[in-house]
């Protein structure tokens, strides 16, 4: 019998069975896998497509650079032979001729590695993938060469050999057939830039096809919707170190709006859409605009419900006036059917639908939507919420919002640091979401050389299943801070706060009552504190009860490093008089924090602090701690620059605290790591005066600087902030305390940050 190619056993038109099948060749590869991936077994009826699927679906293993099969006819039928020739192991990659890019850089660029089976199509694309490297980084006449050699059975080493040539830098620009705009106006739109001796040249292909979009918009913007880029033409000189690009331009003529008009709006009156559809006749074809305009169309229909609305622009030429005509189909509003929670495995569903501002029976709105989505971000339990609305056949909505939990429970052991109380030893254990009710506990230690807490602290948000929050905290703290004399307050306070709906979704209103005992257990014998605050002539421990009231309006985007919004809080604190104690004083607050969006994910911060403190009735006592003492990182406000609680009024020669601060904070945050780490540049000015008529608002200590905020979840934020202070502080006797023109960094590790 003699042995044939099957191809010409099939030829014959023979209905034969395959009767068995060998497999030769395979030293590495299971024959069992090549059997199943060949899809041929006994008993089949033996084709011609059969034969080439075979032959198809084992080339694509890649496992092989060749494969043949092999009939042997006999009275039963044909037995198949499956001859295949591996392809070779990869033993080692080398490179040679690179200088300018790195390995690390070209092997990143290969889809493959040493140890794998590799094909001539595998080492092929590996030659164009480092061409391409090599393009993308300037060198457009680099040569790539792949030489392969032997080394050993099955085995084979594989070189590139690379001839980088010169970087190429772009010489020339030109733009042909532009009358409108002069080439400078064009060329200013590209990043695509020609070379200079302050600037390189590069030109990158991605780049340029980008460029060639932003000139087009431009010239749309400006009236010339039917421009083009007839052709350009990218050419070296003589050296292929000079590159050259020709752009051919076909402006075409200039437009102007025309009469716009519409038909079909029932749920927008004619006035709104007029306002809407702001194009006036005789204006300037600008297609950025009218985009915009579509949209807000869109967007306005949307904001009422319906969602399935569609808006269809009609168009039509005159000369060089474009007549646009809308025709809307507004259809019904949608509603919101059901809303289903997925993805919480802590937080209660009612956790989650109570801050939804969404309803089933709603219409629709995106708004509302927006609305809520932000609610639960503030929550601060998620690291995602993605909105997922399927659309009904009848037009309502069902609503799904897929959650991502993110560890919200901190129990912690650890040392903290700040510049004023020193190294201080942490124990505490804070949960934001207790038993995924939505509650907040925190549990507090601290424990050093300078100060002592222990916190209680616990916030129903939901009292009784309104929008009404309870907060209870019991605390103890001793500071033993201030060298002159060592303060310990025990108490508790009461705070009820209560969402002002009617007034907008970020506003709420929070009442607070605190009673504590004050005691001052050392003062030192020629402590300056004795006047004017008589702390030795008093007899301690005194009681304290004081009442407050806090208007707080918080529209941020996101708990922490927010990127649009604002923050206001203003406040009014009351002690002693009908309430009782021996303190006495009036205390008011403002704060605010405006977030700001530039360009890419960079965002402008101001933030401020203007305060008041004074007798109760004229008269009274002012605590020592409830003065205002900023400077530092201080909880009374950021001066960073200067230490700690240091920008204060001085009387001989001590810190006494003021009673009217003004703190004044710009900060340009973005984030290097995002959720991980942020940097920070900073311009910081304020101070402190004894009285209010004193206060001088051009009167600040000021500072720039900047800084680095880490994010590590078991211990909260840590943050470095390197402070240049461009005044000196001076006590009353005018001695320099701190002189103008130093460095200070402020470094804070622990929950308790700023």
């Amino acid at each position: 019998m003699m042995v044939v190619l099957l191809s010409f056993v099939v030829a014959w038109g023979s209905d034969m069975n395959i009767t068995e099948i060998e497999v030769r060749g395979a030293a590495r590869t299971d024959t069992a896998l090549i059997l199943e991936a060949s899809g041929l077994s006994p008993g089949q009826e033996v084709t011609l497509e059969k034969v080439q699927s075979a032959i198809r679906r084992l080339y694509a293993l890649g496992l092989f650079k060749d494969v043949r099969i092999w009939a042997d006819e006999d009275s039963g039928g044909v037995s198949l032979t499956v001859e295949v020739e591996e392809n070779p192991v990869l033993t080692e990659i080398s490179f040679e001729g690179n200088k300018a890019l790195k390995e690390r850089e070209l092997r990143d660029a290969l889809h493959f590695t040493e140890g794998q089976v590799v094909s001539s199509k595998v080492i092929h694309d590996g030659r164009r993938s480092i061409k391409e490297l090599y393009e993308d980084k300037g060198y457009l006449s680099a040569e790539v060469r792949a030489v392969v050699t032997p080394a050993g059975k099955g085995r084979v080493r594989l070189t590139y050999l690379i001839d980088e040539g010169k970087k190429v830098r772009v010489k020339r620009i030109n733009f042909i057939g532009n009358q409108a705009f002069e080439d400078g106006k064009l060329k200013k739109l590209m990043k695509t830039k020609e070379a200079r001796w302050w600037r390189k040249g590069e030109f990158k292909e991605e780049v340029y096809r980008t460029d060639l979009d932003k000139v087009l918009q431009f010239y749309r913007n400006h009236g010339y919707r039917d421009v083009q880029v007839v052709k350009d033409s990218i050419y070296y000189d003589s050296s292929k170190r000079n590159l050259f690009v020709d752009i051919y331009l076909k402006e075409g003529p200039r437009y102007r709006f025309g009469k716009v008009t519409w038909e079909g709006n029932e749920a927008l009156t004619d006035e709104q859409l007029k306002a809407l559809l702001d194009l006036k006749e005789g204006e300037v074809y600008d297609e950025g605009k009218y985009d915009r305009i579509y949209q807000s169309l869109l967007s306005a229909y949307q904001e009422k419900g319906y969602i399935s609305a569609s808006v269809d622009r009609r168009e039509s030429i005159r000369g060089d006036t474009l007549d646009v005509h809308f025709v809307i189909q507004e259809g019904r509003p949608s509603r919101v059917h059901r809303i289903m929670i997925a993805g919480n495995r802590k937080t209660k569903d009612k956790v989650i639908l109570r801050e939804l501002v969404l309803v089933p029976g709603q219409v629709f709105r995106r708004s509302d939507l927006e609305r809520s989505i932000r609610n639960l971000y503030m929550l601060n339990y998620f690291s995602s919420v993605t909105p997922e609305p399927k659309f009904l056949e009848d037009g309502d909505v069902d609503l799904l919002i897929r959650v991502k939990e993110k560890p919200t429970g901190q129990a912690s052991v650890g040392l903290g640091y700040s510049e004023q109380y020193k190294l201080i030893g942490t124990v505490g254990l804070m949960i934001p979401n207790l038993f995924g009710n939505g509650q907040q506990l925190d549990l507090t230690c601290d424990l050093g050389r300078r100060r002592e807490v222990l916190r209680f602290d616990f916030t129903e948000p939901w009292l009784l299943d309104t929008p009404t929050s309870l907060s209870l905290e019991v605390y103890h703290i001793h500071d033993k801070s201030y060298t002159d004399f060592h303060e310990r307050r025990t108490g508790l306070s009461l705070r009820l706060g209560r969402r002002l709906s009617w007034l907008d979704e970020y506003s709420r209103l929070y009442g607070r009552y605190r009673l504590e005992e004050v005691d001052y257990p050392y003062i030192a014998p020629d402590s300056v504190y004795t006047d004017p605050y008589g702390l030795r002539k008093r007899s301690w421990p005194e009681r304290a009860s004081s009442a407050g009231i806090t208007f707080l309006r918080d529209s941020r985007d996101l708990p922490e490093f927010p990127t649009k919004g604002s923050i206001l809080s203003l406040s009014g604190e009351w002690a002693g008089g009908l309430l009782g104690g021996e303190e006495a004083y009036q205390k008011y607050k403002l704060d605010w924090e405006v977030f700001v969006p530039t360009f890419w994910k960079f965002v402008l911060v101001l933030r401020g602090r203007a305060g008041l403190v004074d007798e109760l009735g004229g008269k009274g006592y002012i605590p020592f701690g409830e003065r205002f003492m900023p400077g530092g990182v201080s909880w009374d406000g950021m001066i960073r620059g200067y230490e700690d609680r240091s920008v204060v009024p001085y009387e001989d020669g001590k810190p006494m605290g003021g009673r009217t601060a003004l703190i004044l904070n710009l900060e340009y945050q973005f984030p290097i790591v995002e959720g991980q780490l942020y940097g920070l540049l900073f311009a910081d000015a304020g101070n402190s005066w004894r009285d209010w008529k004193d206060a001088h608002p051009l009167k600040l200590k000021r500072s720039i600087g900047l800084g680095v905020r880490l994010v590590m979840p078991p211990m909260g934020t840590v943050g470095f902030d390197f402070g240049y202070r461009l005044d000196e502080v001076r006590d009353d006797r005018g001695k320099v305390l701190q002189p103008k023109g130093k460095w200070n960094t402020h470094f804070q590790l622990g929950r308790q940050f700023f």
